[in-house]
């Protein structure tokens, strides 16, 4: 007599988390240590945060704040350059140099209100990346909240 075998039940696997990189101009949106944490929460909520990095001159900038944003697993990254948007410069830098190298990143967070931003915007929209913007109510520009695929207020995070 002939043994039936049966095929092995596939369980099913859960899809993974995408893949979110944020990129703060710590420079541009100040915020509380409150305020960040519910930012980190909005990131996990959306999926996996890969890549963290805050920018700022950040041996001119509030030593406390650095140690919150490292806390949350924030890379704090000095720029020493005191050229006019230096900042700005090496984020857009980093996070397109990223984007080339990692096709598995779906999304960036982009903490700025800063409209130099934009054309960066069109460049990870370009690459199929979505992006998602945190600006503050005031300093906001309306062309990069305007051209992003989502665009929110810090200010709306209490604390």
């Amino acid at each position: 007599m002939k043994t039936k075998l049966h095929q092995a039940t596939e369980w099913p696997t859960k899809q993974p988390k995408p893949l979110i990189s944020i990129y703060w101009d710590c420079e541009n949106v100040k915020v509380t240590p409150h305020q960040a944490k519910l930012l980190m929460d909005f990131a996990n909520s959306r999926g996996c945060a890969g890549t963290q990095r805050a920018y700022a001159k950040w041996r001119l900038a509030s030593q406390e704040f650095e140690k919150v944003l490292y806390r949350l697993g924030f890379d704090c990254i000095d720029v020493p350059d005191s050229a006019k948007n230096s900042v700005d410069k090496k984020l857009m830098a980093d996070c397109q140099s990223e984007v080339e190298k990692n096709p598995s990143l779906t999304a960036v967070i982009l903490v700025t209100g800063d409209g130099d931003y934009t054309n960066s915007v069109r460049f990870l929209q370009a690459r199929g990346k979505k992006v998602i913007v945190f600006a503050q109510a005031g300093v906001a520009s309306q062309k990069l909240s305007e051209r992003a695929d989502e665009f929110h207020l810090v200010d709306s995070f209490s604390g």
